[in-house]
């Protein structure tokens, strides 16, 4: 039994799968290695995602820990335009529920946060949502011109 806010590795193998089948990802890996699989890392292929970005690549970071409850972190680094966002479920800020979603862009003086509910409740489903929410919303939102 994996012990309260450890990594999950059967966890993980799910969320792995469900970062592989989108088609803006081109590689997935575990941080720090696949023995210790602290966390996981996608690479998104710049001209894959609206608006474009690039030359480098935006990467992915999912953090899933055991426990009651459940935290998470899902977040979103693009290093040519220095957007960051990502959906959160921990303490940092308990005045939006459970669950948070926050982005912080170059021109922002400070991050903004809001809360966020999914009915997905499986971690692949969640994961799915957020992806799908990421791609086809926020992206084109937050970092159009």
């Amino acid at each position: 039994m994996t012990p309260p806010g450890a990594p999950n590795p059967a966890v993980y193998r799910e969320l792995r799968d469900v970062l592989r089948r989108q088609p803006e990802i081109t590689e997935t890996w575990y941080e720090p290695d696949a023995v210790q699989q602290r966390y996981l890392v996608a690479s998104v292929a710049p001209s894959r995602i609206e608006p474009p970005t690039g030359p480098d690549a935006p990467q992915i970071e999912v953090r899933w820990r055991a426990g009651s409850p459940t935290r998470f972190r899902i977040d979103y680094t693009d290093p040519n335009t220095g957007f960051h966002c990502g959906w959160h479920r921990d303490d940092d800020h308990p005045d939006l529920g459970a669950t948070h979603f926050q982005y912080e862009r170059p021109a922002d003086d400070e991050p903004s946060h809001e809360s966020a509910d999914f009915a997905a409740t499986t971690p692949p489903k969640l994961l799915w949502a957020c992806l799908d929410d990421l791609f086809t919303v926020r992206l084109p939102t937050l970092t159009g011109e």
